[in-house]
């Protein structure tokens, strides 16, 4: 039903972001990640959540760098979706990027403050830095 959606959008005329959400939905139930490059291209680069899939999908397969890159133009538009900074910090620490770790784990406490494991994480990337009084501030 969502590919005939597709198919007839041209014909129907239907907007933009309908489509780009639409082609985010078949990506994310067939794991395809041309659909969502391809929702991102069609919306202009405003559908977000095209971006947010390719991060995810990214990162799964152990592509840390380009999956920050995706959640970073996602971010561009909506920072608010707590989960993909969470993600978007566990690729930095996976890259040992520390401080960019600790930046996108505060992102997710600045909208969760009851963040549990986004606060270890914190503490963990600053434990790791040698900064023990800040990590032993996370804990408190």
């Amino acid at each position: 039903m969502a590919q005939e959606f597709l198919d007839g959008a041209e014909k129907a005329k239907r907007p933009v972001m309908m489509v780009a959400n639409v082609m985010c939905l078949v990506g994310e139930i067939r794991k395809d990640a041309s659909q969502w490059e391809k929702a991102w291209e069609l919306s202009n680069h405003r559908c977000a959540r095209a971006m947010r899939s390719l991060g995810r999908h990214r990162f799964y397969d152990n592509k840390f760098e380009e999956s920050i890159e995706c959640f970073h133009k996602s971010f561009a538009i909506n920072r608010l979706y707590q989960n993909e900074w969470f993600t978007c910090g566990c690729a930095h620490m996976r890259l040992e990027q520390f401080e960019k770790a600790v930046f996108a784990f505060g992102n997710v406490v600045s909208i969760d403050e009851m963040n549990a494991e986004a606060w270890g994480n914190i503490a963990n990337c600053y434990a790791i830095q040698e900064k023990f009084q800040e990590a032993l501030a996370c804990s408190e």
